[in-house]
């Protein structure tokens, strides 16, 4: 599952990984952009994700994404899913602190950080960090 964190209306990047990953055989279900925390955890309720890939474009909207991550912790669904971030304005500290699983830095990446979270690679490839 897949989108942009609340307040972000950018989603060319997030569109990017989308494509990528239904190329490399992930069932996505894309979101959208300016996806609420609230939005995110019904549709991992919803839809049984095991990957939550969020977006964020604007430094503004970066906190939306450890606000969503606290959001799946409350409802019990964190320990349920990897949380794999990305976006121009993140690093991979940024990641780390806010409790992501995984980052990747472009779409030519994420591929890789989603195998690696869930496991089919279980190692750092090409640059790509598992957190």
């Amino acid at each position: 599952m897949a989108g942009t964190v609340k307040g972000d209306l950018h989603d060319i990047g997030k569109n990017l990984v989308c494509m990528m990953l239904e190329g490399a055989a992930f069932e996505i279900v894309d979101l959208g952009a300016d996806v609420s925390p609230e939005m995110f955890v019904e549709a991992v309720k919803s839809s049984g994700a095991d990957i939550v890939a969020m977006s964020a474009l604007l430094t503004t909207t970066m906190p939306n994404m450890r606000i969503t991550i606290e959001a799946l912790k409350t409802a019990g669904l964190r320990d349920k899913v990897k949380v794999l971030v990305g976006g121009a304005p993140l690093s991979e500290d940024y990641a780390r602190k806010i409790g992501a699983d995984g980052y990747s830095a472009d779409a030519s990446k994420a591929v890789a950080v989603a195998q690696s979270a869930g496991g089919s690679l279980g190692r750092m490839v090409d640059g790509v960090t598992r957190l």
